[in-house]
């Protein structure tokens, strides 16, 4: 078990629960009773990704959640929808979210290769706890996360690898629905995606240029474990690539090893 120390947690209760958060995302909350963690995405008017949370079921109540880095922007949103809504939203420090590749928690939704987590108790933390495998394995498995591969309102979710799993076609509207739906009904592929590549260079690769032949061809993600994830054509995906010092070199194949 490890405890992912970027991620903050969004208390939501009330009797309007359920409906007020069903009327703003991508997925569908009539069902987290029975599934206890959902993924999700809340757009913008034009089907960009403005946030991602999951939901976790906890009897009267949910819990979000989400990047800290998104929290206070996060509640402050909800907020502004809550009008005459029968909520509370407070953000609660005294909880936190623990993961882990074995322990069986609730698995991750997006893909079951990227572990189990549940939110509970912050504690004390013994530095083993304090690892973080999370991302190594996320990286490996080519799922891209806001805040550490792109920004928010910077992509859409079919760009993405993990999105149709956070997305429902079969409910009602939300904001960017239009967009998300259209893409659904054309069977559309977009033109960019995040590529995993094998990655050596600086630590932080976060928003850096991907260079080839000293012309810009994309933006590189996170970075660990010898990968790292990158904002490219779709082509790439298909091609045997490698980042060095934030240039790309297509000589040699990828180490499917982890």
């Amino acid at each position: 078990m490890q405890y992912l120390n970027d991620r903050k947690i969004l208390e939501v209760s009330g009797t309007d629960t359920i409906n007020f958060l069903q009327n703003l995302i991508t997925n569908d909350l009539s069902k987290i009773q029975e599934k206890k963690i959902i993924h999700t995405f809340l757009l913008n008017n034009k089907g960009k990704i403005l946030f991602e949370f999951y939901i976790h079921h906890a009897d009267e109540r949910v819990m979000i959640d989400v990047h800290d880095q998104s929290a206070d922007d996060l509640l402050t949103h909800l907020m502004s929808y809550k009008l005459r809504s029968k909520i509370e939203i407070s953000i609660q420090d005294k909880y936190a979210v623990f993961w882990s590749n074995t322990d069986k928690y609730s698995s991750d939704p997006r893909n079951t290769r990227i572990g189990f987590r549940k939110v509970g108790p912050k504690k004390q933390t013994s530095k083993e706890e304090s690892k973080n495998d999370y991302d190594r394995v996320r990286i490996f498995e080519s799922i891209a996360e806001l805040n550490k591969d792109f920004k928010s309102e910077d992509v859409f979710p079919h760009e993405l690898d993990s999105f149709m799993n956070s997305i429902s076609n079969e409910k009602g509207c939300y904001p960017g629905q239009e967009v998300v739906s259209r893409v659904y009904h054309k069977k559309a592929v977009s033109k960019k995606k995040f590529v995993r590549l094998a990655y050596t260079g600086n630590i932080n690769s976060q928003g850096a240029k991907l260079l080839q032949d000293k012309k810009e061809i994309g933006v590189l993600g996170s970075n660990s474990g010898g990968f790292c994830l990158a904002y490219v054509s779709r082509e790439l995906e298909s091609s045997r690539c490698e980042v060095k010092n934030n240039e790309l070199i297509c000589i040699s194949p990828q180490n499917e090893d982890i």
